[in-house]
């Protein structure tokens, strides 16, 4: 506990009898270690040469650790990996109030490879800027680090040749997928996940081209195969439509032809019937003449016609003045004949009532009789009954059957009374029935005498009407 180890290969395991490894570039060494102002290492020393094998031996805190801090600075690592918060944490101090603005750091690795020296040295201003030379040229960090790899020192895998304390402890603990890491950094392919993301990243996008290459392929060829059936779709089309304008050509000069032999035909018609026309005209011409001459015929019938009228107008006033009394009669027939209507009517309501009140007396002479029959049986059973002793009644019952014969007897009486009165009113309405039949009588004679004086007149009416008709035809 509290020593450290270090392979000074600055890289791959060492070869069994010596500290190198097989390179590019030949055998590699570290030969010394040049330190200056690093830590616990105040000014400029030299540790080396070292051997195949070195030890470093000493009490705590006597700079074991530093040594391998120095190591681990040269090869790249930050100053939080080497347990500091800033690079100016790493410049050596006397104490922890010391002022160390003025002063800067350097460590220097010093390789051999084929007896050639090269020395890679990493320093620190006393601004606290870092800086990386090779063999005494400033070069950038990312140079820096590519010649390390030219040497097969991989920088960023320094956990593959420098193991801290307590590293093994937890190097055992870690997961799978945490040393698959760590190989992957100590053999450097780590450096190539950006590359190798890069090209899988390529390769999806590649197959992802593809597969839309093939459904774009197969979409092209759906496509083809439709366009292919449209071109003979359309071709198909186009030899229909070229077979169409031949019909279509073929019905025109049909067409033309039909209307060609109609015009001669039409103009055969038109000559005949030019000639029926002509001749037609001439039978017009003859016919407009002999219309002439019938117009003023019709004229002059028509104004003997207007004097026959006014001769006729004369004759009837002369015959009404001589006959007022056909006026007279015709009036008189309308007069009876509304007197003959209205006693018909009120006839008709004499009758209609003489019917109802005839109608009730006999439901009233009915009802009488069968009240009648009712009480005369019930009054010769008793009498019957009571001659044979088989039936003797109470003073009750005598005064129940007193009561029910009173009112049988009042309500025959009413009976009486009701078809005495109903029948002295149809005796009362048979005058007035003979009177209205009378009366429609008379009128029915009168009307009769009327009708055959007017007979008279009508049958004078007519001898003039045919002297004016004849009147008329002369």
């Amino acid at each position: 506990k509290g020593e450290s180890t270090a392979n000074p290969s600055a890289g791959m395991p060492a070869a069994p009898d010596a500290l190198a490894f097989p390179n590019e570039a030949g055998a590699v060494r570290l030969d010394r270690i040049e330190i200056e102002n690093f830590k616990s290492y105040a000014g400029r020393q030299v540790v080396g040469p070292l051997m195949d094998m070195n030890a470093v031996v000493g009490p705590n805190g006597s700079g074991k650790s530093n040594l391998m801090d120095m190591i681990a600075f040269t090869v790249g690592l930050s100053s939080s990996d080497l347990r500091g918060k800033t690079l100016k944490d790493l410049v050596y101090r006397n104490s922890p109030d010391e002022d160390i603005s003025e002063r800067g750091a350097s460590v220097s690795l010093v390789v051999t490879c084929d007896g050639a020296e090269t020395r890679f040295t990493r320093s620190i201003t006393p601004a606290g800027v870092g800086k990386y030379s090779v063999n005494g040229k400033t070069v950038s960090a990312q140079a820096y680090d590519e010649k390390l790899k030219t040497f097969g020192v991989l920088s960023k895998a320094h956990n593959g040749f420098l193991v801290f304390q307590g590293y093994v402890s937890e190097l055992a603990q870690k997961s799978a997928k945490e040393l698959s890491k760590l190989f992957e950094q100590i053999s450097g392919s780590e450096e190539l996940t950006e590359e190798y993301d890069a090209l899988a990243a390529e390769k999806k996008r590649a197959e992802e081209e593809q597969i839309f290459n093939q459904q774009k392929k197969k979409g092209l060829a759906q496509e083809r195969a439709i366009m292919k059936r449209q071109k003979e779709e359309a071709e198909a089309y186009q030899a229909l439509l070229g077979r169409k304008r031949e019909l279509q050509q073929l019905q025109y000069l049909q067409k033309l032809y039909g209307i060609e032999h109609e015009i001669v035909t039409l103009r055969e018609q038109l000559g005949s019937e030019a000639a029926a026309l002509d001749a037609e005209s001439e039978r017009h011409a003859t016919a407009e003449a002999t219309l002439r001459a019938s117009e003023k015929e019709r004229a002059r019938l028509a104004r003997r016609a207007v004097d026959l009228e006014r001769q006729h107008a004369s004759l009837l006033q002369k015959v009404e003045k001589q006959n007022p009394g056909a006026i007279k009669l015709r009036e008189e027939i309308r007069h009876v004949d509304r007197r003959r209507a209205t006693q018909a009517k009120s006839l008709d309501k004499v009758e209609e009532a003489h019917k109802a009140a005839t109608k009730q007396q006999k439901g009233l002479e009915k009802q009488l009789a069968d009240v009648s029959d009712a009480l005369a049986r019930a009054t010769a059973e008793q009498q019957e009954a009571e001659s044979r002793g088989e039936v003797e009644m109470n003073k009750r019952q005598r005064d129940e059957y007193s009561r029910l014969k009173g009112e049988a007897g009042a309500k025959s009486a009413a009976l009486h009374e009701q078809l005495s009165a109903m029948t002295r009113e149809l005796r009362s309405d048979e005058p007035l029935l003979m009177q209205g039949r009378t009366k429609l009588d008379e009128l029915a004679a009168r009307r009769g005498v009327l009708e055959g004086r007017l007979g008279g007149f009508e049958e004078r009416r007519k001898g003039l009407a045919e002297r004016v008709a004849k009147l008329k035809a002369e």
